[in-house]
């Protein structure tokens, strides 16, 4: 009796998977409310950091002290980083990314991602790495999802999508303006391992939504490799948007190039289905909420000295500067 129960089962669970509801489909970023949902998560990861007494104070280093707020997140402050080849000072100051208004997105809230790109100027192949300030984290300081707002799974469009098993699609929205460049998406993992996504070309002039479909993807769990996924202490399965990548063909000049993003929609399966945990294993063990300290650290030390030469050339251009009559 116990056998034909769990044969059924197995036969109800094929049954809802090849008619198409296996994969949930997802906003891995959404750049009209982007700005909004970082700014909550920087506050409370403040407010984690402030009653957490791990914390390290980096001025005990000699370090200089770093504080992040929302703003230090905005779209004007994502980086563009140029192929080594193209990496001038000239192409640099020409590079740079900013919110920009839509009418077209209107509803949602209007503000979009706007790139200004300068390659290199010539028949070259090239490329440039549209990323935000920072990595996008997926753990607080006291080990917490950052992604689970009142333990809700991806509850905040902010970049992060946690529990991705096999993914089936990614799409994004972009305006282009008739240039053969051509985009991808690069996603990075809980290994902190980057996977490139090719998308298209943006030879054409308006919106248009670009998809990537993974042709090793099938909705009959009978043809699919299956396997078992490491859970405790490895990090919960997730997926982080790490930048955009546009590619300059030999077809193209070269110079200006401008292009603007909307989003990033993602469809895939669940990694692993748990109901209810049994034991919480972080509040025994505090693995993640130590590993996640120390990439903090890192992480901040690496932008205290940042922070140290922004704040020495801006005391030399001030000694250089001709005294006021």
């Amino acid at each position: 009796m116990r056998k034909g129960v769990a044969f059924l089962s197995i036969l109800s669970l094929l049954w809802i998977t090849t008619s198409g509801f296996g994969a949930i489909q997802k906003k891995l970023i959404h750049f009209p409310t982007f700005e909004a949902n970082i700014a909550k998560v920087v506050e409370k990861d403040e407010a984690i950091r402030a009653q957490n007494t791990n914390s390290i104070n980096l001025k005990d280093y000699g370090y200089p002290e770093v504080k992040f707020t929302g703003a230090d997140w905005s779209l004007s402050n994502w980086r563009i980083i140029l192929a080594p080849s193209a990496n001038t000072t000239k192409n640099n100051v020409l590079s740079y990314t900013k919110p920009v208004k839509s009418k077209r997105w209107e509803s949602e809230g209007g503000t979009v991602l706007g790139a200004r790109i300068h390659f290199i100027e010539g028949r070259f192949l090239s490329w440039a790495l549209i990323k935000p300030p920072f990595d996008i984290f997926a753990y607080y300081d006291d080990g917490s999802f950052v992604n689970a707002e009142g333990g809700e799974e991806n509850s905040l469009v902010m970049g992060l999508l946690a529990n991705v098993g096999q993914i089936k699609s990614i799409s994004t929205w972009v305006y282009g303006l008739n240039y053969q460049m051509q985009v991808g998406i690069r996603l990075r993992d809980r290994m902190d391992q980057t996977k490139d996504f090719f998308m298209g070309s943006v030879w054409f002039e308006g919106w248009r939504k670009l998809l990537w479909q993974n042709p090793e993807y099938t909705d009959d769990v009978r043809d699919r490799v299956l396997q078992r996924i490491p859970l405790y202490p490895r990090s919960y399965p997730y997926v982080v948007f790490d930048g955009y990548i546009v590619y300059k063909p030999e077809i193209e000049q070269g110079g200006d190039f401008v292009v603007y993003f909307k989003d990033v929609d993602m469809e895939f399966d669940r990694a692993i289905i748990r109901e209810e945990m049994d034991i919480d294993d972080e509040a025994q063990w505090g693995i993640l909420a130590k590993e996640r300290l120390d990439k903090r650290i890192l992480e901040l030390k690496r932008l205290s000295d940042i922070t140290q030469l922004y704040e020495q050339a801006k005391a030399q251009q001030r000694a250089n500067a001709p005294a006021q009559q």
